[in-house]
């Protein structure tokens, strides 16, 4: 007990071992135009989880070991009109990570085992502090909800379908990062390469990325915050093989004002391409925490098939309590497809609420490049 608490007792102490995780409930409510359905969740955008590090010196070099496992609980992205997972399902996929990283101050960082890609997060660099409740992830809400025909009857495109990111996920992999790259005034960039697997669970992909690299930019200059990252990977095509896809994004936050824009963009060989774009604000307003709000707006051409197109107008709202480590949210999102056939498709609505509480934070261990809020 006493060497426990000697290694917890100082915030700038090194710590060999350090839990982390956070819990995330929502509930979410979908009307695809015919039916409404309200389902309790864990909310997709930020999954709950539990993880460990633990940090050993090696001279100059530092050894580490992650392990991250998902709670078990069903997931806002699972659910359709059809099929409704049990709300606590230890068997499904719940291991996130589980790997060795080694890092060295001259020759960058070397991670293998089970983690995120090299182009994961790519396409979401994004300042506006609303990824709880709506971000680039369309399909993180709602994915698994199927598009009805005008006539009603549930169609086989799904949100998910429609709405692609194109970006990294997590795989057994390896994987190479560089180091801090500083360039004064014109801000810091990272770059990242990785060779994988691709890896799909129910019908989710959680990664398709064989072969990816990514870039990712900070920067600072007066005012204004700057983030973008950029990717590019080879993912595996059932019927065209191996095809290329890209992703990036932007974003830009003035401090003061807390006034804050983002952009992405992505595109895959035979499976179309998207843009989104995001206007918010994020400031302290009532001395508690930040509340963040934004509008966002997302265009997919062709990514269902040819002719295909698909929008989505979204607002989400989340409110930070730095005391309690908890951020509250609630996002609303409307989502349209049409093709290029006779059929012609309802909306489909979704609304979700929750809270997440985080109950160790993870800031020691997390580059300034991994990922602008944690998905």
């Amino acid at each position: 007990m006493a060497l426990s608490n000697a290694l917890w007792a100082e915030e700038d102490r090194p710590r060999h071992f350090r839990f982390y995780g956070h819990f995330s409930p929502t509930i979410l409510g979908v009307d695809d135009g015919v039916d409404t359905y309200g389902n309790a969740a864990d909310n997709s955008n930020s999954g709950g989880r539990i993880g460990l590090w633990f940090t050993n010196p090696v001279g100059q070099n530092t050894l580490k070991f992650n392990l991250e496992v998902g709670l078990g609980v069903r997931q806002s992205a699972s659910i359709n009109q059809i099929y409704e997972p049990p709300l606590i399902d230890f068997d499904s996929q719940t291991l996130r990570k589980a790997e060795v990283i080694y890092e060295t101050p001259r020759w960058g960082t070397f991670s293998i085992g089970q983690g995120n890609m090299g182009s994961d997060g790519v396409a979401e660099s994004d300042l506006s502090g609303t990824g709880l409740a709506s971000y680039v992830g369309i399909a993180d809400t709602a994915g698994g909800f199927l598009f009805r025909t005008k006539a009603g009857t549930l169609s086989s495109v799904s949100i998910r379908q429609a709405f692609p990111t194109f970006d990294g996920g997590r795989s057994q992999r390896i994987r190479w990062d560089s180091p801090e790259i500083k360039f004064g005034v014109l801000g810091s960039l990272r770059f990242a390469g990785s060779i994988g697997q691709e890896d799909i669970d129910r019908n989710v992909a959680l990664n398709e990325a064989l072969q990816d690299m990514g870039l990712f930019y900070r920067n600072s200059v007066g005012q204004f915050a700057l983030a973008g990252s950029a990717g590019l990977s080879a993912v595996d095509d059932p019927l065209a093989g191996t095809v290329p896809q890209v992703a990036g994004s932007f974003s830009l936050l003035h401090h003061p004002t807390g006034i804050n824009g983002t952009v992405a963009a992505g595109s895959r060989d035979g499976a179309g391409e998207y843009a989104y774009f995001k206007l918010g604000v994020k400031r302290d307003f009532f001395g508690i925490g930040n509340s963040a709000f934004a509008l966002d707006l997302y265009e997919s051409f062709d990514t269902v098939g040819a002719g295909s197109r698909a929008e989505s107008v979204g607002f989400g709202l989340v409110q930070t309590v730095d005391r309690w480590n908890t951020d509250f949210f609630v996002g609303f999102r409307k989502h349209r497809y049409w093709d290029s056939g006779a059929v012609r498709y309802r909306d489909v609505d979704s609304i979700m609420f929750g809270v997440r509480w985080q109950f160790r934070r993870l800031e020691q261990h997390r580059s300034v490049f991994e990922g602008l809020w944690e998905s």
